[in-house]
């Protein structure tokens, strides 16, 4: 290695080392200290910035292990000095105190200081104020002989009539308001803007077979108080957050699709993932959902969906969660409870395989939580009907044979068992052999259904289960 390369590998080390404690004293409450540091050592924060993954304490913890691993012992990192050191260093560090009246400082006092009667001074009035307290009572210190004598402020009126009027700015203006002002996180908003939908989707309610609760309850959320906002003007708030559970499949994102195609020219439709909200960079992954709740804010009336929200609200107690993902956490908690209040006019729908691995705290946001139910015989009959290919003609036995197969399916399953008898005309259709028989011809639709293997036997008592200990 050259010395280009040893020269360069230093300032590396030396600017990380650098950034880790910055950050360190700036999680831990030194802010005076930090901006001292930042501005005393040039860093360069508009270049570079700390990792998410990264800190201070987890390098201290992990040097620790390594060395006791090593040694069999942890390691000693500071030590008590000896007494006579000490004492010396108490002497030396021994500030000087300049607030003490002695007989020198009063005596150059009186023979510096202007005649009694310049100065109205109250009788219990302390003739040492600190700077603090002069800022405090609005007043400019004088000094004298090292007394520090209160001197009325001249502009103290003026500078008073300015906090008053900056105060009442800082009321009218919300925080994501100021901070999309600045350049990362007007980048930031530009992310979140692709989770808007605009694309055309042709459904409507009818396409959702089943689960009339559940569209009841989202049609209350959102398109009730479209229709009827005058039935909401005296207290009473819709739902705001709905969290749907079921096997996969079941149709929890159809739902969330359905309601977007038949609100889209109503309301705003954010599609939040896992890839847009999760960074690498420390503390922006926060950022993201605060601008995402104030930009839904913004363009209310409007819907945030999370499908497999379990993914991003696991429970916080793990040992294995780093100190990121439960900062994140911890944000995402505080939006959600301060809808009601802050955040009028928006709807969280949230979708979830697996409701148990989610934390309590997330589950108390959610006002209902649904339980997306399988077909009965009669939304079985109906979708398969609306599934099978249009040329292709079932008797009445037929159907009754392909829907008491289909017990357990989900809608999913379903439309796959479809899905591969319209495969199985178009294999006949484009086979090379066209010298086929008629019992040949024939389309198999038992053995289609019978080939789909139900995901949900298993999973769908579980959901049962925790929708009566959980149900809303």
């Amino acid at each position: 290695m050259s010395r280009e390369d040893d020269i360069r590998n230093a300032a590396a080390r030396r600017r990380n080392i650098l950034f880790l404690t910055e950050r360190f004293l700036a999680d831990y409450g030194f802010h005076q200290t930090s901006e001292s540091l930042k501005n005393e050592a040039r860093l360069p924060t508009d270049t570079y910035e700390l990792c998410d993954n990264i800190d201070l304490d987890s390098i201290y913890l992990e040097y620790a292990s390594y060395y006791h691993l090593k040694f069999g012992k942890y390691p000693k990192i500071v030590r008590k000095l000896k007494p006579n050191v000490n004492t010396e260093l108490d002497m030396k560090r021994k500030p000087k105190s300049k607030c003490r009246l002695t007989a020198a400082t009063t005596n150059a006092a009186q023979t510096e200081m202007p005649p009694a009667e310049s100065l109205t001074i109250p009788g219990d009035l302390e003739l040492i104020v600190t700077k603090v307290e002069m800022v405090k009572a609005g007043v400019e210190g004088a000094e004298a002989g090292g007394i520090i004598i209160p001197v009325a402020a001249t502009n103290g009126e003026n500078n008073r009539n300015e906090t008053l009027t900056r105060l009442r700015e800082i009321e009218h203006l919300t925080i994501a308001d100021g901070l999309l002002s600045q350049q990362d996180w007007q980048n930031l908003a530009d992310l979140v803007k692709t989770t808007i939908m605009r694309d055309v989707l042709k459904l409507s309610w009818a396409d959702m077979c089943g689960n009339a609760s559940a569209v009841d309850i989202v049609k209350e959320a959102v398109v009730t108080p479209l229709k009827y906002p005058q039935l909401f003007a005296n207290g009473l708030r819709p739902w705001k957050s709905v969290l749907l559970h079921g096997p996969p499949g079941s149709g929890k994102t159809m739902l969330a699709k359905i309601l977007y195609a038949e609100t889209r020219e109503q309301v705003t439709f954010f599609n939040v993932t896992s890839s847009i909200v999760v960074s690498k960079w420390r503390g922006e992954s926060e950022k993201i959902m605060r601008i995402l709740f104030h930009m839904a804010v913004k363009y209310s009336p409007s819907i945030i969906f999370f499908d497999e929200i379990e993914g991003l609200t696991s429970s916080r107690d793990r040992p294995s969660d780093h100190e990121s993902s439960k900062r994140f956490k911890n944000e995402l908690l505080q939006l959600l409870d301060g809808m009601e209040q802050q955040m009028g006019g928006v709807f969280v729908l949230a979708s979830s395989n697996l409701p148990w691995d989610i934390d309590d705290a997330f589950l108390r946001r959610f006002e209902k939580k649904l339980l997306v139910q399988l077909p009965n015989p009669v939304e079985r009959a109906i979708l398969i009907g609306k599934q099978l290919p249009i040329l292709l003609t079932v008797s009445k036995e037929q159907m009754e044979l392909l829907v008491r197969i289909s017990e357990q399916f989900t809608g999913d399953e379903i439309r796959l068992a479809c899905k591969e008898i319209s495969m199985q005309m178009v294999r006949r259709v484009t086979r090379a052999d066209k010298h086929t028989t008629k019992t040949e011809q024939e389309v198999p639709l038992q053995q289609a259904f019978e080939q789909i293997k139900p995901l949900s036997v298993k999973l769908m008592k579980r959901h049962q289960i925790w929708q009566e200990e959980h149900s809303s």
